[in-house]
């Protein structure tokens, strides 16, 4: 069986080191857990590490020891880290314009086009939208696949 790829977003992978008050905690985890069975392939771009962390260390319930041991786990995943280059970000400026949301927002979306793979959120502003790539809510997962 060939391995599903998958692009996530931030706001899925705020989840894996934040459970206190998360909805769709569960989906969440167990995309994390298919990904570490390598059953999936999680691709997100080296922006998706930033995002995290930031969110993760404004959660003020989480000592920083705590948030130093999700980033150093969040390393550890093995996650296909995709460095920006001219043409994704070209690629994500083009979906922020079209779409009114953020070059950082629009960054996945372009990634998912680019490996033709659906991209998976916890966004409410994403989920519905067509983002050039089938979106995910995470929600959702895994009955839509």
């Amino acid at each position: 069986m060939a391995r599903q790829t998958l692009v996530l977003d931030a706001s899925v992978g705020v989840k894996w080191f934040s459970a206190k008050g998360e909805a769709a905690l569960q989906p969440a985890l167990a995309i994390r857990d298919a990904h570490v069975a390598r059953q999936t392939q999680i691709v997100v771009p080296d922006l998706f590490y930033y995002e995290v962390a930031n969110a993760i260390v404004h959660k003020k319930f989480i000592p920083t020891e705590a948030v130093q041991s999700a980033v150093a786990n969040m390393f550890a995943l093995g996650l296909s880290a995709v460095s920006i280059d001219s043409e994704l970000l070209a690629a994500s400026v083009e979906l922020s314009r079209q779409f009114d949301i953020t070059v950082y927002d629009a960054c996945y979306a372009a990634l998912a086009q680019k490996y033709d793979c659906p991209l998976v959120t916890a966004n409410p502003r994403h989920q519905g939208q067509d983002l050039g790539c089938q979106v995910i809510p995470i929600e959702e997962w895994p009955q839509e696949l």
